[in-house]
């Protein structure tokens, strides 16, 4: 899946991608390639490129973008709630508009929201609206985003951070099909189609006890798709690296030429950051490659070649794997020893990130996995584990992950 990057969309500019082969004596250019039909407008026999692509969605030929594309066409035509999971930059908010919103025929807006980046304090009122003078700060009456996403699609980024409290409202609000502003009395139709997103397991959390099971009910999990990440499509990633190329190469009618080494760097890679670590690779090491020079003409259009040098300068080399986690060491009472490594890095905040990592990785082992018992450790009595939880997502760390690290 790879969408358009805003701003590098030229009138009727053509980009061309030029991949040398395995026997390095062809180049094989390939164009921009433009949106098709519909699904329903692609037919046995049909051309193979177009068979694989809707818009900006490259299905590709993997089995699981396979299953995703069949449940996909279904689950767009109904009203019930969707369930969306996939790590993050995976296109989960993508495949939303650009294909549930975009064939589900509703007639309303599509209005997104990251749950991620809303304090919990203005979490109700963001979401349900609020009447004037309701709380400090509220000097005009304000629609929530269910009235606003009356009659079309409501995404909503990052469910599993909201807080038991406003689980509660949003269950209330799916079921009833209304929504009651904070210091108002008055209920107002908001029935949006909900599609709900997580970077995280939403049926583990439910057994946790971290999310309400009727919520996950109504969200309706017989509806859960999942997107696969960039490392399970290896057969998908060269051509989806072509398209991040042409997709960056087109304000400037480029064409980019990449070796057939620099391609199998970029195949073994892992992204970690999906599409979205993928377009911003794109974009860097063809600005890299132009500032360095490394540009030349041919036949009255300008090439750019991304070599092995340049994938290895932007990538910063593939990161050795990752060291054992450190000991987290108990020393005087009441504190804790803590080993870190301290790494290079680009930026001071780039190395103070890594050594958070390492920190909070430590703790997790040290506490079994518990939350609550690292935010008491961290921020005193009373503390609550969604402050760590939401910490340690900004920082890459998947709790998932790390669970499965302690259970083996």
């Amino acid at each position: 899946m790879y969408g358009q990057a805003p701003g590098l969309i030229t009138g009727s500019m053509t980009s061309v991608l030029a991949i040398q082969d395995s026997t390095a004596e062809l180049q094989r250019r390939v164009l921009h390639l433009d949106p098709v039909g519909p699904l329903d407008d692609v037919c046995e026999g049909a051309n193979d490129d177009q068979s694989l692509r809707e818009g900006g969605v490259f299905w590709g030929r993997s089995p699981a973008m396979a299953e995703l594309r069949r449940r996909i066409v279904v689950l767009s035509r109904s009203p019930l709630p969707l369930l969306i999971e996939g790590e993050t930059g995976t296109g989960k908010s993508f495949l939303a508009e650009q294909v549930i919103h975009a064939r589900s025929g509703a007639k309303g807006p599509f209005v997104v929201t990251d749950l991620s980046t809303i304090p919990d304090s203005l979490m109700p009122a963001h979401l349900f609206g609020a009447r004037r003078g309701s709380y400090t700060g509220s000097v005009d009456d304000q629609p929530g985003v269910f009235e606003q996403a009356h009659g079309g699609t409501l995404f909503l980024d990052e469910i599993a951070n909201l807080d038991p409290d406003t689980q509660r409202r949003l269950l209330l609000v799916v079921e009833r099909g209304a929504v009651t502003r904070l210091g108002d009395s008055r209920a107002r139709p908001a029935a949006p189609r909900v599609v709900a997103a997580t970077n995280l397991d939403l049926a583990q959390l439910v057994r946790e006890g971290r999310f309400r099971h009727d919520l996950y009910m109504r969200l309706n999990p017989a509806t859960r798709v999942r997107v696969p990440a960039l490392r399970e499509r290896k057969d998908d990633l060269p051509d989806l690296i072509r398209f991040a190329f042409a997709e960056a190469a087109r304000q400037e009618a480029l064409a980019v030429f990449v070796p057939e080494r620099a391609l199998q760097r970029l195949v073994a890679y892992p992204w970690p950051g999906n599409h979205r670590e993928l377009k911003h690779f794109a974009v860097n090491a063809l600005v890299f490659s132009l500032a360095t020079h490394r540009g030349n003409a041919h036949a009255g259009r300008g090439i750019v070649t991304v070599g092995e040098a340049v994938v290895d300068e932007v990538l910063e080399n593939v990161p050795a794997p990752p060291a054992p986690f450190p000991p987290a060491v108990a020393g005087a009472p009441g504190e804790r020893r803590i080993e870190v490594a301290v790494r290079a890095g680009r930026t001071f905040a780039e190395i103070s990130a890594d050594v958070e990592r390492q920190y909070l990785s430590a703790l997790f082992h040290a506490h079994g996995g518990n939350l609550d018992r690292i935010a008491v450790e961290l921020f005193g009595p009373g503390a609550n584990r969604r402050k760590v939880h939401l910490r340690m997502n900004q920082l890459g760390l998947r709790v998932r992950g790390l669970r499965g690290e302690l259970s083996s």
